[in-house]
C-alpha cells in the first residue's frame, strides 16, 4: 500500500493533468473535501463537481508544492501555490493543504486559502 505522501502526490498530479477520474481514484468513497471558506462536499460525485468546476475552466494547471510534511501514518500537509491559466488571466493562489489518508485513500482534504485573489475571477 502506498504511503500517504505518495497518494497525495498522485492525486495532485492527476489534477494537474485535468484527469478527474484519476484524481477521484485516490479518494475513499465517503471522503470529505473542504475548500475553506467554502462549504465542504462529501463523496465522489460531490468532489467531482467541485474539482471539475475549476479544472475544466483552466487551460493549464500547475500546483507548486513548496513544503510538504507527513507523519508517515495518515497525515500529509503541504504549502502550495495553485496556478490556473484561465480565460480571464493567470490565477496564482497560495494554499495550505491538509490531507488525511487511510488504507491508501484520501478520506479528508482541507485547503485553507484567502478568497481575495479569486475576486477578480469571480466578478467581485
Amino acid at each position: 500500500m502506498a504511503d500517504p505522501e505518495t497518494v497525495v502526490a498522485a492525486m495532485i498530479a492527476a489534477c494537474m493533468r485535468k484527469d478527474l477520474d484519476g484524481a477521484l481514484s485516490h479518494f475513499h468513497a465517503d471522503a470529505v473535501y473542504h475548500n475553506i471558506p467554502i462549504a465542504p462536499v462529501q463523496g465522489h460525485e460531490a468532489i467531482r463537481g467541485m474539482l471539475s468546476g475549476f479544472l475544466s475552466a483552466a487551460s493549464h494547471i500547475d500546483w507548486r508544492i513548496h513544503h510538504s510534511l507527513s507523519d508517515g501514518k495518515s497525515l500529509v500537509m503541504n504549502e502550495r501555490t495553485d496556478c490556473f491559466d484561465l480565460p480571464a488571466g493567470r490565477l496564482e493562489l497560495p494554499v495550505m493543504g491538509v490531507f488525511e489518508v487511510h488504507d491508501g485513500k484520501i478520506v479528508a482534504w482541507r485547503d485553507y486559502f484567502d478568497m481575495g485573489p479569486l475576486k477578480g475571477f469571480m466578478g467581485g
